[in-house]
This record gives C-alpha cells, structure tokens and sequence, in this order.
C-alpha cells in the first residue's frame, strides 16, 4: 500500500516535513558558509528567514524569469530545476519576485539582470545590487531610469522599512489593488541589514504590512521591500520547498554561488536611494526613428565634464550617424553605437531653460530622419 493510502503514513508525513524544517532551522551562518536557513518568531509572526551574507565574494543574486521570457509563467519547482541544471554557477536559494498581472502575466516592476534591463515596470520600490553595495531605490513613476550603476535589480513594494525604520506607507508607489494591502495575508520580503547581509522572508501563516515590516526591523533590516505574497508566495533553499506557492509564477529572485574564487569584496554600507527627489537617477532618454529604438542616456548633472550614452537596439544604417547640439553649436556626431559622447558643460551659467540639448539622427545626406530632433532643457525633463 502506498504513502497515499496508508493512514499512519499519512500523519506521519507532515511530522516530516516539520523534522526537516526544524533540521534546516538549526543551521548556523558560519564563517565558510555564506547563507543560512532558520523559522523564527518575530514581531508575533512564524518566519521563514534565508539569511545571505553579500560580504562573500562567491554569492550573486540575480531575478529569474520565466522559460520563454516577460509574459510567461512558469511552475516554481520548474523554475528550480531550470535553474539548477544552467550555467557554472549554483543555486541555493530562490523567493517569489514581484507581482505581476493575472492576464499578460507581466511583472508591474523593473527587472534588471546581467546589468541588462530585461522589462521595464515603471513603479515601486527597488532592491539593486551594485559591485560596491547594495542600494534601495524608490522609483519615479511610469519613468525609465538609468541601472547603468547596477548589475541586478528587482522592483516590486510598498517599501517596508526605511533607513532602519518600519514605514509601509504605499503612497505613491503606483500600487492600487486592495489585495496587495489585505489586512492579513501570505507576503514575501527582501531587506538588507547595515552589514550587508540579505534577508529573504516569506511568512508560515499571514501577515499584515505593518506586522511584517516590524518584523524586518527587527531581524536588523535597514531597508526592506514587500514581495508578491497569496498564492505566490513560495521559497526554495538548498533542495528544500519551504514553501510551494499555489500557482505558477513569473519572476524569482535568486542566490548563488560562484565556485571559482573572485577578488574579496569592500562593501559599502546600504543606501537608500529616493529617485523621485533628491538624489535623481542619470536620466534615460528612449525614443524611436524610422523603427530605430534608441536611448540617451544623458548627464546627471549639468556642469563641468560630462558625457551623454547614446545605445540602439540595431546598428545604424551605412552613413546614418546620431547628432548631437548644444543650443545651437554641435557638440559630437557618432556613426557606430553605442557610443559615449563628450561634452563640455562648464561654460553654463546653472540651469538656464534657454540652454538646450538637440538629438537627432541624421542620413548620409545630413538630412534628420523623419525630420525629428529630441530637445532637453539642461537641468530639466526633455
């Protein structure tokens, strides 16, 4: 008779299933250990807490998304086996990402991998992993930016703990689902604590924000995001299901580990990054031509030596080049992208609007394809 029929068996399964979870709580971060598992009570909440030390150069932490790409889902164990079987290197621990709709199946936030935008969500708060530390980013609204600084970053939200403080205040994160702020329900979290260790938490019952953002706070999280919760709630640590969410999923953020030896790592302390205002990102310009996609990225501040990026998403047709003005001078000219464009700001007297930046795309004859030059106030929004 099989496990499914006999009844002794079938009490017995979830007592082990608690055994391995009670033999995977006890494990300890040690110092040739990067990462650890433990279920813990916090803040009156049962946790599952995978704690990751980014100080140790062989961890990487990057989303994943779907077999297929953006649009597409995936069973979770699915992703977890995919994973596993890809690359040099290894996958140890896996959460749920950020939400994403129930018909297109697209995430609502941006997902950046390999230092590679991968899908642009435009709202949220971010968690972005940069070679010299880890930073949290509230994001503009339905706005590109610049992950230029970062290698990997995934966006999702409300924000929960800010510079050490709990704050699950969702304003003006673009979020308007009432079931993202259920009273109380399954939710998943990322924080980061002052020593750049990465917390990734997914709840054993429901929580609410406030309770789960306290939580945060009191593992040591000096910033922390909610993640997609309910039925995508799901974790994966060292061959282990945690937690096996009830439905398949989009995205996933991951951890790893490099086999081969890297350089020791000097990081930074956290930072938390508001990008809607007093610390803008380098602003990223996005406009087509003639079914030419282009982006510029231009200067995050306007004096002195700067430069302006210019990428596309093909090359240039034989003799087309990108042109570049300032006010009515030319500034550069580039035929092969992407290409990175100096210019000399020092000569401007602050943010005047009567300054302006022309970018145009130009055909063998000197002529603007499709007629059409982008114009930016320097100091301003284009």
């Amino acid at each position: 008779m099989g496990a499914r029929g006999h009844p002794r068996l079938r009490h017995r399964l979830p007592l082990l299933s608690f055994a391995i979870l009670l033999a995977l709580a006890s494990t300890q971060l040690r110092a040739d250990e990067p990462l650890s598992y433990s279920l813990r009570s916090v803040a009156g909440l049962s946790l599952h807490v995978i704690e990751v030390d980014l100080n140790n150069p062989r961890v990487v932490v990057s989303p994943a998304i779907a077999a297929g790409g953006i649009g597409r889902q995936e069973p979770f164990s699915g992703f977890i086996g995919r994973l596993s079987s890809q690359g040099r290197l290894r996958l140890v621990a896996a959460i749920n990402g950020t939400f994403f709709s129930k018909t297109s199946r697209c995430p609502i936030g941006d997902i950046v991998r390999d230092g590679k935008v991968v899908h642009f969500g435009g709202m949220g708060t971010a968690l972005a992993f940069a070679p010299d530390g880890v930073d949290c980013i509230r994001l503009p609204k339905s706005r590109h930016v610049d992950w230029s600084e970062h290698r990997a970053a995934l966006a999702a939200g409300p924000l929960l703990v800010w510079n050490g403080f709990a704050k699950p205040v969702p304003g003006g994160e673009g979020f308007g689902d009432p079931s993202v702020f259920a009273r109380v329900a399954p939710r998943s979290a990322a924080g980061i604590t002052k020593d750049n260790r990465l917390l990734l938490v997914t709840t054993a019952r429901g929580a609410s924000l406030a309770n789960l953002a306290a939580a945060l706070g009191d593992l040591g999280a000096v910033y922390a995001m909610n993640l997609d919760g309910g039925a995508s709630a799901a974790m994966w640590f060292q061959g282990e299901m945690i937690r096996r969410p009830r439905r398949p999923l989009t995205n996933l953020l991951c951890v790893y580990l490099n086999p081969v030896p890297a350089a020791p790592r000097n990081l930074r302390p956290p930072q938390g990054l508001d990008w809607r205002a007093g610390h803008p990102p380098r602003p990223l310009a996005a406009f087509s031509t003639e079914g030419l996609r282009l982006r510029a990225r231009l200067p995050r501040k306007w004096e002195g030596k700067q430069s302006v990026l210019i990428e596309a998403d093909a090359p240039l047709p034989g003799g087309w080049v990108v042109s570049l003005r300032l006010n009515e001078s030319p500034v550069g000219l580039a035929g092969s992208l992407p290409a990175e464009i100096p210019l000399d700001l020092s000569g401007l007297k602050g943010p005047n609007p009567k300054h302006r930046l022309w970018i145009g795309v130009l055909d063998r004859e000197g002529k603007a394809v499709g007629g059409v030059e982008r114009i930016f106030k320097v100091g301003g929004r284009g």
